[in-house]
């Protein structure tokens, strides 16, 4: 077991082992590029975007040409949305924001870490100026498990209360998600399509309710959105997803029955009661996607959409639910969540359920 500085796709961070698993977390943005099992070392399901990456301090002046902005020249796998899920307003834009907030676009710095005999663990953290935060992850995992829990903290620099939105930003791709195999579960009620145009190509109707896994397909059909079915050669598409409220936990998994893998992460619903559902499937023409990508991220957040902070204040509630969080004046937020990673024998269809049990977890397939 260890923790070591390590060399991913060019760029530097850090890797922490359980002699199990082993996932990468880099300097830039803080992504969690990488995620591997022992039994399966080849298979990343996390996205690895078809374009060249660079660390966001490495971004110029010129090259949104290729890139279109800071965030995408850094982005991939699972990335932290603080601040504002979502495009910046009309007026953060001028003044110089992105997309999604900064901690995505930040220098992480490693803060400590212990390797002990039956565990391992790393923190790490940034500043985000412009939200008055200060974020610090904490990743631990036993040792031989197929578990590792994640602890944030964010701490308000602020005097003031403030609004924001947060998720967690869990992207998969290609050769892991491949259409009409990777199949996606969840404990989700209330679902909605984007309430406006979200790509010109769409499987889906826009401000559509719906209830999972039935999409509203735009000729009316029924588009099961446990995959994404080869029929489909191009779409762009988000859905919104409420976890169930009589729950404890709200969870998701990604299996890809060909892989032999099964991904799956789980949190305390309270602290995020909300699924967003992104596909990208060849559909977005221009840099940096040229229209081969293909990938499909599943965003827990305490938020229904990807928009503007100020519109989801704006907005107030969905589906009975308050669209934003406050962050206390000089307060801090803590949220827990655990990933799994574990190899699957055998016809396995889906994951019917994921409960927490005592210090582990009950995951029950579907066969």
């Amino acid at each position: 077991m260890q923790v070591g500085n390590i060399e991913h796709n060019g760029r530097k961070g850090w890797e922490l082992d359980n002699d199990v698993l082993k996932l990468v977390m880099l300097k830039g943005g803080g992504h969690i590029a990488s995620l591997t099992h022992a039994v399966k070392p080849r298979v990343n399901p996390l996205w690895k975007p078809i374009w060249k990456g660079r660390d966001p301090w490495q971004y110029k002046k010129g090259m949104e040409k290729r890139y279109e902005s800071k965030l995408l020249s850094s982005l991939c796998g699972h990335n932290l949305c603080l601040g504002w899920f979502g495009g910046p307003s009309e007026d953060e834009e001028k003044a110089g924001m992105g997309c999604h907030g900064e901690a995505a676009v930040a220098r992480w710095k490693l803060i400590s870490k212990k390797t002990g005999k039956s565990d391992v663990s790393m923190t790490c953290g940034c500043e985000l100026p412009a939200a008055q935060m200060k974020v610090k992850r904490t990743i631990s995992a036993d040792r031989f498990s197929n578990m590792i829990h994640v602890k944030e903290e964010v701490v308000s620099t602020s005097k003031r209360d403030q609004p924001f939105t947060m998720a967690q930003h869990v992207t998969f791709g290609a050769p892991f998600l491949k259409k009409g195999v990777t199949v996606f579960d969840m404990p989700a009620t209330k679902c909605h399509t984007y309430p406006e145009t979200f790509e010109e190509a769409a499987r889906l109707k826009v401000n559509k309710a719906f209830t999972w896994p039935d999409g509203p397909g735009v000729k009316g059909e029924k588009v099961d959105m446990r995959m994404i079915a080869a029929k489909y050669r191009a779409s762009s598409d988000f859905t919104t997803q409420l976890m169930d409220p009589k729950r404890k936990e709200g969870w998701f998994s990604v299996l890809n029955p060909e892989a032999g893998v099964l991904v799956a992460y789980i949190w305390d619903r309270k602290d995020y009661p909300w699924i967003g559902n992104w596909e990208e499937n060849y559909g977005r023409k221009g840099k940096p996607w040229a229209g081969k990508s293909l990938t499909r991220g599943l965003e827990f957040a305490n938020t229904p959409f990807p928009m503007s902070l100020k519109k989801q204040v704006d907005l107030g509630k969905f589906h009975g639910r308050r669209t934003y969080g406050w962050l206390p004046a000089k307060g801090k937020l803590v949220t827990e969540y655990d990933i799994v990673m574990a190899p699957v024998i055998g016809k396995v269809k889906g994951v019917a359920d994921i409960r927490r049990s005592g210090s582990g977890l009950d995951i029950a397939l579907m066969t």
